[in-house]
């Protein structure tokens, strides 16, 4: 149960990752049941990494967000000193204005769900532990497994642990220097 607490806390602290208007469109499933862990490397086209990671995390991009959040966002604002209560309608109606659109939600969602990801590896290392994000696994059975509604995008799982002293990494892979991948204008 400890490591559990921990992994919330770590969660918790991730959520202080950037997002549009401050909506948060991410949710996770923790998947850390052994036989759970079974079914999801399945999933996972049998990545032996899921079922050796303490805890796996399904990070799951909330489409709706711009509607299912935005009451309380504002609301904290108000509370805050952010906005006055007087401008809650009028941005509430744009901010969804700009989630009325499908295409448009889903990359909204996907980017701040991402920057969420990111934000949860970083903070991980610095309690200990050790992550592995995966794009490989079967959408249509990981939906079913874990009985995602339409608006519910898995993006990534990241495996989550400590590293086994008693395994030696592989060195890290060829990385682009800057040249290779960006210009100053």
């Amino acid at each position: 149960m400890k490591d559990c607490l921990k992994l919330i806390e770590i969660l918790e602290v991730s959520t202080t990752a950037p997002s549009g208007y401050n909506l948060q469109p991410w949710q996770v499933v923790v998947v850390i049941d052994k036989e759970k862990k079974k079914k999801l490397k399945e999933i996972c086209y049998n990545q032996q990494k899921v079922e050796d990671a303490s805890a796996n995390v399904v990070i799951i991009a909330n489409t709706r967000a711009g509607f299912d959040n935005v009451d309380r966002v504002l609301d904290s604002w108000i509370e805050l000193g952010y906005i006055q209560a007087s401008a809650k309608e009028q941005l509430k109606e744009t901010i969804h204005i700009g989630w009325s659109d499908p295409q448009r939600a889903k990359k909204k969602a996907v980017r701040d769900a991402a920057l969420f990801a990111m934000n949860l590896m970083i903070t991980a290392r610095a309690y200990g532990l050790e992550t592995h994000p995966m794009e490989g696994y079967n959408e249509v059975k990981l939906r079913e497994f874990l009985e995602l509604k339409e608006h519910q995008e898995p993006i990534m799982i990241i495996a989550i642990g400590y590293k086994d002293p008693n395994k030696t990494l592989l060195p890290r892979a060829y990385r682009f220097k800057f040249e290779e991948f960006g210009k100053v204008v």
